[in-house]
């Protein structure tokens, strides 16, 4: 019984370790794949729009230029995250 506790608090301290060390990536992935799915869709609205109504192809540019800056976003997040983010003081 006490060999199983010292196995399950290795596993758990185990585990915490492993989350740690992934979390400040976290931020940056999901903003990237979020940022990505964006732009696809985008680029599909843009598409149609051009062949539909070619005159309003440029006001649909701003949802590429949105998803882009989610991207830089989330990699602003992650590097903070990931240093710390403790100010100077």
């Amino acid at each position: 019984s006490g060999e199983q506790l010292k196995i399950l608090g290795g596993l758990a301290s185990a585990r915490s370790l492993a989350l740690t060390n992934t979390h400040p990536g976290l931020p940056g992935t999901t903003a990237g794949m979020g940022a990505s799915y964006g732009t696809a869709k985008s680029g599909v609205g843009i598409a149609s729009m051009g062949v539909m109504r070619p005159e309003l192809v440029m006001k649909s540019i701003v949802p590429v230029v949105m998803a882009g800056v989610l991207g830089i976003y989330g990699l602003i997040i992650a590097v903070i995250i990931s240093t710390g983010g403790t100010g100077s003081s």
